[in-house]
Parts: structure tokens; C-alpha cells; sequence
């Protein structure tokens, strides 16, 4: 049901394709990855034999290197960076590649690298176990300080165990990822909601350093008549609720609104779990969808229907169930925008309705974090540390970036941690 999107490369296959690669000298593709993985070097180690090697420079750049060969964006990203694009030739299987060398890492049961066997006695907190904190984690751990990831979930690993389609990255795949940052002595308490001023005020008399990577909070509701109906799930505890096994099978006709990538990955989902039929309601064209466009060609493959210039205005049910979603249609006007067409409501019938329309800033905690700076519901940073306006609190991911790619998660966490650790060495000297 949740077979591979891209299933991984066979070893002779690995070969041939590592031994494409021109290993240029200005490398755009390790330019074009937010965590500036040395690509071409670790495709040559894979086309010398040295699988260790390849995975342990990959692990340099990205701790998270399995989950992101998985899930990133290739195609604009590294892929889309390669080369091969100028002679017209297909790009590089960067992705396919990455995943060949951090699965063979993980099936040898390797261990991530310590940077210094000094223990260090300063302590820090990482709030949330994404993909940013886990980045921070490790780094910081590496250097041998002591540090704690706080979440309120009962496993680690934030949108990627929770989040991200089970076709792109298994849960159990996010959790031996995870498994190697814990090996390195990084202490995890999950079940803990760091919610209140009072708990934030504790962290900070018992750490040295708090880094913030929380994420967003709740989906954005509809805020449509209806749509507070058992039979509207929002996509995020679509995707939770089959991942964690609470969710087996999706029955009838779905309907999912919104067009960006959770949106695509819900539809999917839905498809792949048994649906008789999967439409995506979508208020703009085609042309102005967020959703990257293999993701878009992808829904397609599975029969997942669109309407496009399309605004769902209220949900009919009854006893029974969601009967149907009713719709208006929408025009793109001089300024860009759409309106309505007046008289054009019609129906389109569901039996299971699937918001998409985006997440909200967790913004009760954040304004808890005394002096702490935040605009658009966004916490400020300074770029190059991560550090945030409160000197004790440094912050990376969705809650900075508003919610991009697990990749850019990884490298905020990352830049944050080496941040923190040149205050707590220039301290120490």
C-alpha cells in the first residue's frame, strides 16, 4: 500500500550511476543544498566501494541525511543544480544515491562520530524533537556538551515521524535515524508540553542555553459552516493517524482542500488507503498551486481529481455522515486575486473532508520567551547563529522560516548548534 516513491538503487546501479558524475570543481549541486553537502565526494567514495566513507561525509553536513534523501526536493534543489542539465542529460540520482549510502551506514550499524571525547558540563535544552532540534542536538553532543530535547509527543522526531507521507519516509525509518542521535548520549523527555512561563523559567535556571524548534502549531481551520463535523480530519492527523496505525483504511469519496504539498501528500494518502475517489478543491489555477510540480504530477498518477477556480463555502451532513462539500466558483480578477461568481454554487460529493490550508505559529509559547523578538508570527534570528534577541534563546525551522523543507530544518538546527557551542568555548577559555 505504502510502497516506495522512489525505491532505492540496487549496488551495480549505484555504481553506474555514481560514476556519471562529473565531480565538478564548483559543485552548484552542494551549493544548492541548504546544508551544503559535499556531493560530489561522497559519490566518489560510493564508486570506489567505500560505503562508510561515502555516508560518513554525507553525515558531516546533514544528521538527518537518511530522512532528507527521502524527502527533499531534489528536482529544485541539488538535482535541479546539476550539471548534466547543460549537455541535456539527466541529472545525477543525487537523492537516490544519498539514501544508497546512509542505508548501507545504517544497515552496518554505524554510529555517528563524536568530535571531541571532552565532556563538557554546560547544558542545553533543545524545546521540540524536529528535525531543527535534533540538528542542534547532535552537533552540540559532538562537541560533548550535555543535551536535553524536550517534546510533548510520545515519539521524537516532530513532522518527519508524525508529518511526512509513509510513502516518502516510514516512521520506523525516522526512528533509526533518531535512535543514532540518542547513542550519542542526547537525553530525550517526550511527553513533556513546555506550555506555560512558569516551565520555561525552570529550563532556564537549570540550562545554559535554550534552543527553539518548535515547529507551527494546529492547521488552519476552514472556518466554513459544517466544517466542525467529525468527518473533517485536517490533513496532518490524516497523515499521524495512519503512520501511528490509528488510521488503517479511508472509505468513499474525499475531498481535500488546498494545494500545497501536505495537501498532495493527504490526497495520496487517502487514494492509497482505499478511497473510492480523491478531488483536491483549490481556489486559484493551476499555474499558482505551492505544491512542487512532481508532487502535482504525482497526485495525478494515483487519480486524484482537481477542481481548479474552486472555494468550498459550507459542509451538508446528517446523521449519517458529510453528504457533500458545496462550492463556489471563483474568477482571477485584474489584480491577481480570485473572487466569487455570484449564482455559482454547486456540490461535490464526500463522504470525508480534508483541510490543507497551512499551519499557524505556535505564538502562546513563543511570546512566553521573555525579549524575545518575533514579526508575521515568525521568531528573528541572527542568520549566521540562530541566536534570537533573547542572548539565552537560539531558534531554528518552521517557527523561524515559517515552515519550509526538513532540509533547510537540518541546517538552521545545525548552524544554531555551532553557534551556541563558539559562545560556550569562547566562555570556557
Amino acid at each position: 500500500m505504502f510502497e516506495d516513491l522512489h525505491p532505492p538503487l540496487q549496488a551495480q546501479a549505484a555504481v553506474v550511476e555514481s560514476n556519471r558524475c562529473l565531480n565538478c570543481f564548483d559543485a552548484p549541486c552542494t551549493s544548492a543544498c541548504p546544508t551544503h553537502i559535499d556531493v560530489p565526494k561522497f559519490i566518489k567514495k560510493i564508486g570506489r566501494g567505500n560505503l562508510r566513507g561515502s555516508a560518513l561525509s554525507i553525515l558531516d553536513a546533514n544528521v538527518l541525511a537518511a530522512s532528507c534523501s527521502r524527502v527533499c526536493p531534489v528536482q529544485v534543489l541539488c538535482e535541479g543544480a546539476c550539471v548534466m542539465h547543460r549537455y541535456n542529460e539527466q541529472p545525477i540520482a543525487i537523492g537516490r544515491l544519498q539514501r544508497f549510502a546512509m542505508d548501507a551506514f545504517h544497515a552496518s550499524g554505524g554510529q555517528l562520530p563524536r568530535k571531541t571525547t571532552e565532556e563538557r558540563p554546560e547544558k542545553i535544552a533543545c524545546i521540540g524533537a524536529g528535525p531543527a532540534s535534533l540538528a542542534a542536538a547532535a552537533e552540540l553532543r559532538q562537541r560533548g556538551f550535555q543535551v536535553t530535547v524536550f517534546d510533548k509527543s510520545e515519539l521524537p522526531g516532530g513532522l518527519n515521524t508524525y508529518g511526512v507521507a509513509e510513502y516518502k519516509l516510514p516512521l520506523a525509518d525516522s526512528l533509526r535515524e533518531i535512535e543514532l542521535i540518542r547513542e550519542l548520549g542526547v537525553e530525550f523527555r517526550l511527553g513533556v508540553e513546555i506550555d506555560r512561563e512558569a516551565v520555561l523559567a525552570g529550563l532556564e535556571r537549570e540550562f545554559d542555553f535554550i534552543f527553539l524548534g518548535v515547529g507551527l502549531g494546529a492547521m488552519h481551520r476552514l472556518g466554513i459552516p459544517g466544517s466542525d463535523h467529525d468527518g473533517v480530519l485536517d490533513a496532518l492527523q490524516l497523515i499521524e493517524g495512519y503512520k501511528t496505525g490509528r488510521i488503517m483504511k479511508v472509505e468513499g469519496r474525499v475531498v481535500v482542500v488546498g494545494a500545497g504539498n501536505t495537501a498532495i501528500d493527504a490526497a495520496v494518502a487517502a487514494a492509497r488507503l482505499g478511497a473510492a475517489e480523491v478531488s483536491i478543491l483549490y481556489r486559484r489555477v493551476e499555474e499558482h498551486i505551492s505544491a512542487f510540480d512532481f508532487e502535482y504530477k504525482h497526485a495525478k498518477q494515483e487519480g486524484v481529481r482537481f477542481y481548479w477556480l474552486t472555494q468550498a463555502v459550507a459542509v451538508h451532513a446528517s446523521e449519517a455522515g458529510i453528504a457533500s462539500v458545496e462550492c463556489v466558483r471563483m474568477e482571477i480578477v485584474a489584480d491577481g486575486s480570485s473572487r466569487p461568481v455570484d449564482g455559482s454554487n454547486f456540490h461535490v460529493a464526500c463522504d470525508m473532508l480534508i483541510p490543507a490550508i497551512g499551519q499557524s505559529p505556535l505564538l502562546g509559547l513563543l511570546e512566553n520567551c521573555s525579549g524575545m523578538r518575533i514579526e508575521h508570527g515568525r521568531v528573528v534570528v541572527d542568520r549566521p547563529t540562530g541566536q534570537t534577541s533573547n542572548p539565552k534563546y537560539f531558534a531554528g525551522g518552521d517557527c523561524v522560516n515559517g515552515g519550509r523543507e526538513v532540509v533547510d530544518a537540518v541546517a538552521d538546527g545545525k548552524r544554531a548548534g555551532v553557534g551556541i557551542a563558539a559562545m560556550l568555548e569562547v566562555a570556557h577559555v
